[in-house]
């Protein structure tokens, strides 16, 4: 620019510049919708009144629910972890005594197509005859005889809970077996706590973004189930136009009615970027938690497409 005697004047730039329309926001572009490979689907702005909340939705409760069950069954094992090892230990405590018995008669039990013995057991405990009965875990043929003389361990607060001790009798080691199952038990409950309290945050911070709703209607292609839930194949256009096929994975039995291959999915969906969103399906009013992918070629031949 230049002054009326013709110097060059410096402009001076006031504002800022406007944003094209092509500009994303949030890290998604308008009227688009990212699968995790960076396929980007047409989406159209969520236009309905008021968009799925939160906050009262029966998928909060019910993934609050699934957080405190697993978590109460987790300390109902690990409180009959500790019951049943005090008491598998009660003969091994520190004020459990030790003192020698004699087998007295041997009791044979069938159970289950098995041979399974009991042994009675005779010994003497503050000047007084005790008897009592402990498992040999086998059958009586390989059980110790009677008139064997034994070594017992027992508890003092029962003197008929007692252990034979030096031969491998089940109550000899039954602690061990008690702790290794409530080990195994107490780590899948609490790896089905982590991860049920990790999708539960997650979820929350997704609705906690404030991101927009949008809606996308698509083709049902193919359906299959498994056990891990139900897998819809989806047709829908990309930003450049093209049928693009992606599935759509819920953890449950999906969308009721079951949708059938021809069937036009119309949904409002709510996701980060990353591979899982929130989906309200048209005509179901609940929330569900969904995850998206590309299928491959092989994929796509094994349903026939």
């Amino acid at each position: 620019m230049k002054d009326q005697q013709g110097n060059d004047v410096p402009v001076e730039h006031v504002g800022e510049a406007l944003p094209s329309s092509r500009e994303t926001v949030g890290g998604e572009e308008p009227g688009s919708f990212a699968l995790p490979d960076g396929l980007r689907l047409k989406a159209s702005p969520y236009l309905a009144q008021q968009a799925p909340a939160w906050l009262g939705s029966s998928l909060r409760r019910r993934m609050r629910l699934t957080v405190a069950v697993f978590a109460a069954a987790l300390t109902a094992v690990v409180i009959a972890a500790g019951f049943a090892l005090g008491a598998a230990l009660a003969p091994f405590s520190a004020g459990s005594v030790r003192t020698g018995g004699t087998v007295t008669s041997q009791q044979p039990t069938r159970y289950k197509g098995s041979d399974y013995c009991t042994l009675g057991i005779a010994y003497a405990l503050g000047g007084q005859q005790q008897h009592a009965t402990a498992e040999s875990g086998g059958a009586c043929k390989a059980a110790l005889p009677c008139g064997t003389h034994v070594q017992l361990a027992l508890n003092p607060d029962n003197p008929g809970d007692i252990a034979v001790l030096g031969h491998g009798y089940p109550r000899e080691n039954e602690w061990k077996g008690i702790a290794i199952f409530a080990a195994i038990m107490a780590g899948i409950l609490g790896l089905f706590v982590l991860l049920s309290a990790l999708s539960y945050r997650n979820t929350r911070r997704l609705f906690a973004t404030g991101g927009a709703w949008r809606e996308l209607i698509a083709t049902v292609r193919g359906r299959t189930q498994s056990k891990s839930g139900t897998t819809l194949y989806l047709e829908a256009q990309d930003t450049t136009g093209n049928d693009r096929i992606f599935t759509m994975d819920f953890t449950d039995g999906g969308p009721r009615p079951k949708p059938k291959p021809g069937d036009k999915l119309d949904f409002a969906l709510l996701a980060d970027g990353a591979a899982h969103a929130a989906v309200s399906v048209k005509g179901e009013n609940r929330l569900r938690l969904v995850s998206f992918s590309v299928p491959n070629d092989f994929q796509l031949r094994a349903i026939g497409l």
